[in-house]
């Protein structure tokens, strides 16, 4: 199963349109000022997500009354961002379960159009897709960050993606091929105050065990230069991070 979350942020057209080319989605989350890309790419959306404060009234009126769509409307004074209710909705629909949010327990007010439900899906694959987390909001930039985590602990593959990045949480083992690779640089950031046992394998710097911590730059700017490359960590948790200029 695949998820594609379109939310906020800053979205460069013409590569969102070339990324999503070469993707297929299952499912696609339209948070609220992300609508507007979504409906000038053409993008079927299946659900809609948000308070709709950042999003053009005559766009929202295309949307949120089709009988197509799981509308998902809370109030602007909320706990939560519309990112991150747009994260616990796909990992509800991951999970195969019905309605996703429980507006008693969020504290907020839960609107889903008459007569829909959430269809139930097969484990398998899970890929979560973020467009627009990333832009000149540098809170909700680093909140999405974080909410990677929780995409990860679900057993989910998140990854946020923009013009220059793709950013992805992980720990263990994790396997790259130079094949498709997104960019030239891949770095490793902490985001547990321990990095221990960090082996690089089929990179131009590589480690064999080593340690480093939150604040340090240690596993930044490295490159892949094998056809295949290993990155094992043995404690801890890293934002892995392929990036290009």
């Amino acid at each position: 199963m695949k998820v594609l979350i379109i939310t906020g942020g800053n979205i460069d057209d013409d590569f969102a349109f070339s990324f999503l080319k070469n993707n297929r989605y299952d499912e696609v989350i339209a948070v609220d000022g992300g609508l507007a890309f979504a409906d000038r790419a053409g993008i079927k959306i299946t659900h809609l997500v948000g308070d709709f404060d950042t999003i053009d009234g005559a766009v929202l009126e295309k949307y949120i009354h089709r009988e197509d769509i799981c509308v998902h409307q809370f109030v602007p004074e909320k706990d939560y961002t519309d990112t991150d209710i747009a994260v616990k909705l796909a990992i509800e629909l991951f999970s195969g379960m019905g309605v996703p949010l429980d507006p008693m327990s969020e504290g907020l007010s839960l609107k889903l159009l008459p007569e829909q439900e959430i269809p139930m899906k097969e484990t398998g694959e899970k890929i979560l897709h973020i467009l627009g987390a990333t832009g000149t909001r540098l809170d909700h930039v680093l909140a999405n960050l974080q909410m990677l985590k929780n995409i990860m602990d679900a057993g989910i593959d998140g990854m946020i993606i923009d013009k220059n990045n793709q950013i992805q949480m992980i720990r263990g083992t994790h396997h790259l091929k130079m094949e498709g690779i997104f960019g030239k640089y891949m770095s490793l950031i902490p985001a547990t105050m321990d990095l221990s046992g960090i082996t690089l394998q089929g990179f131009k710097y590589p480690l064999d065990r080593a340690n480093t911590h939150f604040g340090e730059s240690l596993c930044v700017s490295n490159e892949l230069t094998a056809e295949e490359g290993w990155i094992t960590i043995e404690e801890g948790t890293a934002w892995m991070i392929l990036s290009r200029d």
